[in-house]
């Protein structure tokens, strides 16, 4: 039953890789048609959807310091990034009779700062995550495809979910989820007898009788 399996399994290591790519043509059709789906994806994808956001509120600081302060596009800019980065490094002037801020300046930045620090948090966060995303699929696609051994073989089929010598597709999921590190045996004993006192119970009649 094992070299019959392994035998089966092998061809998943040929199809995966062909299985992830979508091919457009020729040069320059891939890069236009890349450049469209980002661009689309902005006001579409609403995990995209932040970056435009967080773009557009960025230009708005950059503009007030253009227009209000009067600065040029570089100090304009470091004010808005190192507000929201809490540098506080560019700062309007205070007024220098009385050492304040000016009320227009400072509800401005107030506002500004208010809903842009954690505007700026969640940004950075899903971006982290995109960036961590791409490397957590290929180590999860490289266990998936990498070949059972025989030890790993016999313990799924006869230590998961069923007590025969063949591997049924619960035990195949169940072990695919450990090799990954998403589910450890405690948890899966955990409950596998809490399906048992369920189980014993006739709990599952109930539910299907009631429903």
């Amino acid at each position: 039953r094992y070299e019959r399996f392994a035998q089966n399994f092998e061809g998943v290591r040929r199809i995966l890789p062909t299985t992830r790519f979508v091919h457009h043509g020729s040069f320059p059709w891939p890069i236009l048609a890349r450049t469209w789906d980002a661009a689309y994806s902005l006001f579409t994808n609403e995990h995209h959807r932040i970056y435009l956001i967080f773009v557009l509120w960025i230009g708005m600081g950059v503009t007030w310091g253009i227009v209000d302060q009067g600065w040029d596009p570089i100090t304009a800019t470091h004010f808005a990034v190192s507000a929201l980065a809490t540098g506080g490094l560019t700062a309007p002037p205070v007024d220098p009779t009385t050492g304040i801020l000016p009320t227009g300046p400072a509800l401005f930045c107030g506002f500004y700062c208010l809903f842009g620090i954690p505007l700026m948090a969640l940004t950075l966060g899903i971006f982290a995550r995109v960036l961590v995303e791409g490397y957590i699929v290929e180590e999860e696609l490289a266990a998936i495809a990498r070949p059972l051994s025989r030890s790993e073989f016999m313990f799924a089929s006869k230590s998961l979910c069923s007590r025969d010598d063949a591997l049924h597709l619960s035990d195949y999921i169940v072990l695919q989820l450990m090799r990954q590190g998403k589910l450890n045996l405690e948890s899966f004993e955990f409950m596998k007898r809490q399906y048992g006192t369920l189980d014993r119970r006739r709990f599952w009649l109930r539910s299907v009788g009631t429903d």
